[in-house]
């Protein structure tokens, strides 16, 4: 059996100490790319509110785990309350992530193509987006890259004190994205479709890594014990939405959700490595394959087959698409028939384009280069903060000359987080929750309240005369929208405006709980 193992250590190509020249000039220049992004872009509705997290640190949110939350905290201890205090985090997590997938494909698949690989990985929409812009799925993408890389030590290369990194790696994961939970599928079915690996639960090593990560989760999973399990009831709440459309459309948005994130080309390109790799019968690279196989296509397969029930969102399967970079990076080097090179130019050319088109739109302006409005839309979000800010900053200090408190809220949590970042003097907002969506407000919102009686500003996208505008008068005497509403302008991209926000000066606040209900969703 000894004789076994070195043999499936042995075959799977190692290289000798790298020259890190090349690999870190790539790390740098991805790193400064992110850095000049995250200076550029002002923050998504989404940022705002996992800062709102951050002010309020704890064991557990109403959306997800903490870990976001600790991270923008991290930074805003060195760079205070700002985009870059809440954005440098997410900067050095992908510059992270992107040493962790060189190491980890440098041991699998050789220096050359990790070089490659490291390349491919970074350029796509999902990285360059991902490498900059504040969300728990950067760091949850982190985690599992790291948890790759020490299962690879720890099964393949028989190192005892990876199994400690192992099992650290998933346990953030799990104070991360709880996404995280498939890792351990993956880990199954791979040591299962390999049997000279099954013996490894006969040593202690998996033992540890499982408990290491379930006392990093413990503390998490008591706050969700004493808070009504509120994570998980609401994450099975999102797998059942989107029910009402057909199984075709929603299959047919995951994919093409997953092809716009990695790039058309190189979408496809990762599939039919994949489909190859479980094919895979040379023992010299087999091996190695197969670990990049089994984590992914099972992560791949789960959201495939879960669209069935309900709409998968378009990051829910971000980190499926990190191991199919080295297998790409190795059939563009293999000898035997692989990528042909006119395609990876291709596929890595419109990767590039992509991704500079998305972040930089002013560039295909100057080219001459018309697309709908419509498909900036995720870009555009990250627009308004500030005019909304300074438009609510002027409407609560005349409300507030009587010299009464004005509370400042929305009825979604996106709205909130934005007033309460951009206002001057960060301001604890209230969410008002009139049939909206529930979210982690609900933890916080008797601090930040109107009292009986008392006024507050609310923000809402919906126009005073729209039906579905928020109905404020459930709660307040009296209502008086802003007669002009607060327009957000992109400059030099769209000569129209983006969006609108309209202000509401609501007076007379009476607390109604069967009008203050939740959705739950």
């Amino acid at each position: 059996m000894a004789s076994e193992q070195t043999s499936s250590v042995t075959s799977i190509p190692k290289t000798a100490a790298p020259a890190w020249a090349l690999p870190a000039l790539i790390l740098f220049i991805f790193t400064v790319a992110h850095l000049a992004l995250a200076l550029r872009f002002p923050l998504a509705n989404d940022e705002t509110y996992y800062w709102e997290w951050s002010r309020r640190p704890a064991w557990g949110y109403y959306d997800q785990g903490p870990m976001i939350a600790w991270w923008i905290r991290a930074g805003c201890w060195v760079f205070g309350d700002a985009v870059l205090g809440i954005r440098f985090p997410i900067i050095l997590a992908s510059l992270l992530t992107q040493l962790s997938l060189f190491l980890l494909f440098r041991d699998l698949v050789g220096r050359k193509a990790a070089i490659l690989a490291t390349v491919v990985a970074g350029i796509t929409p999902l990285a360059t987006v991902g490498g900059f812009v504040a969300t728990y799925d950067p760091l949850f993408v982190l985690f599992w890259s790291w948890a790759m890389y020490f299962a690879s030590r720890s099964i393949l290369f028989r190192s005892q004190s990876a199994w400690f990194g192992l099992g650290a790696s998933v346990g953030l994961g799990l104070l991360s994205k709880h996404t995280m939970l498939l890792f351990i599928p993956c880990f199954l079915l791979f040591v299962c479709a390999n049997k000279e690996f099954r013996n490894v639960f006969h040593t202690q090593g998996p033992y540890l890594s499982v408990s290491i990560a379930a006392l990093i989760f413990a503390p998490s999973l008591s706050w969700q014990a004493g808070h009504d399990w509120m994570t998980f009831r609401h994450l099975f709440l999102l797998t059942g939405k989107g029910s009402d459309r057909g199984i075709d459309s929603r299959l047919l948005e995951f994919l093409g959700s997953q092809a716009a994130l990695v790039s058309p080309l190189l979408f496809w390109a990762f599939i039919l490595e994949l489909a190859r790799a479980i094919r895979e019968r040379n023992p010299e690279t087999g091996r190695a394959r197969s670990f990049l196989f089994w984590f992914s296509a099972p992560v791949l397969t789960f959201f495939l087959l879960l669209t069935i029930k309900s709409r998968v969102q378009a990051n829910w399967a971000a980190c499926a698409w990190l191991s199919p970079a080295g297998l790409y990076a190795c059939a563009v080097y293999s000898e035997r028939p692989g990528i042909k090179r006119g395609f990876h130019f291709a596929a890595v050319s419109l990767t590039v384009i992509l991704s500079l088109m998305m972040t930089l739109p002013e560039l295909r302006i100057a080219l001459g280069i018309q697309v709908p409005q419509n498909w900036d839309i995720q870009i555009a979000k990250l627009y308004g903060g500030a005019e909304l800010g300074a438009a609510a900053d002027r409407e609560r200090e005349a409300m507030a000359r009587s010299g009464e408190r004005v509370a400042v809220g929305a009825v979604t949590y996106d709205n909130a987080s934005r007033l309460a970042f951009y206002m001057s003097g960060k301001p604890q907002t209230w969410c008002l929750f009139l049939g909206t969506r529930l979210n982690s407000y609900t933890l916080w919102n008797e601090s930040s309240k109107p009292v009986p009686g008392g006024s507050a500003l609310m923000v809402d996208d919906l126009a005073p005369d729209d039906p579905e505008r928020p109905n404020y008068e459930l709660v307040f005497d009296r209502v008086e929208p802003v007669p002009d509403p607060v327009r957000v302008y992109w400059r030099g991209v769209y000569r129209a405006p983006i969006r609108s926000y309209h202000l509401y000066r609501c007076y007379g606040y009476r607390p109604g709980l069967a009008a203050e209900t939740p959705s739950g969703g």
